[in-house]
């Protein structure tokens, strides 16, 4: 729609600044609740830095070699690759698995089962209200692109310069993100007042990977492996959705016992 601002005469992609806000305020909500529940925030927020780093790393590895299908670069200028940014083209594979060893390796470092409980709260929290702003401005950029449609939920580009101009109208992708990740975390922590428990998490992290994978349905982009099963077009980011719902729930499971 409006991929582009103009900011002290610099030109900033209303993705860059998606991604910043989001991070902002997932680093305020991280520190706020650890205040609020007695957590240490810097054995967080030290490793932050690093794991923004992995996380970028493994989705463009992942985009880079499902487009190329080369998965060993060995050569530099492959290397050269999935470095450079591009456009914050980072497959979403990448990405959750990143999130995946975050999350381990933060869990791993507590011992008491109750403040894993409550951590894992902390960072569901976080990552909602995180997720709400992306998608935002999202709507607004031109990095995640929705199928053409034309009903009333169309977006239509705002200045020459977007990418929309090719299509009539788009599904606005970044919306129903927001909105499904809102809707999710007001089911969660309602049901946290009324059955009196910290940790929602299980439940709110299976509604996360739920509304993420609706959202790839109204999305345009390339797919991998592709399975049609009762009419739906399923790939790769679908697969490894699975993949980590199924982890929340046994390791809930385990928890219980």
């Amino acid at each position: 729609m409006f991929p582009f601002i103009e900011v002290f005469g610099l030109r900033v992609s209303m993705m860059t600044l998606g991604v910043i806000l989001s991070l902002g305020t997932f680093i305020i909500t991280l520190w706020y609740l650890c205040r609020q529940y007695h957590q240490d925030f810097a054995k967080i927020g030290f490793q932050l830095p690093l794991w923004l780093i992995v996380t970028y790393l493994l989705g463009r590895y992942f985009a880079v070699a499902l487009a190329t299908k080369n998965f060993l670069p060995h050569t530099l200028p492959e290397f050269g690759t999935i470095l450079r940014p591009e456009g914050f083209s980072l497959h979403w594979v990448g990405i959750l698995l990143a999130l995946l060893l975050f999350l381990s390796f933060f869990l791993c470092s507590v011992k008491r089962l109750e403040n894993k409980k409550i951590r894992i709260d902390i960072l569901f929290s976080a990552f909602s209200n995180g997720l709400m702003v992306l998608g935002i401005f999202l709507v607004f950029g031109d990095t995640v692109i929705g199928k053409t449609t034309t009903s009333h939920f169309a977006v239509k580009a705002l200045t020459s310069e977007s990418k929309l101009l090719k299509f009539d109208g788009v599904y606005p992708v970044g919306l129903f993100l927001s909105f499904g990740v809102l809707l999710v975390n007001m089911i969660v922590h309602i049901t946290r007042i009324l059955g009196k428990k910290n940790w929602g998490w299980i439940w709110g992290f299976l509604g996360l990977l739920l509304v993420v994978n609706l959202c790839f349905l109204f999305q345009n982009y390339p797919r991998y492996g592709v399975i049609s099963l009762w009419g739906i077009s399923r790939d790769v980011k679908q697969y490894f959705s699975l993949f980590a719902a199924l982890l929340c729930i046994l390791t809930g499971l385990r928890w219980r016992k």
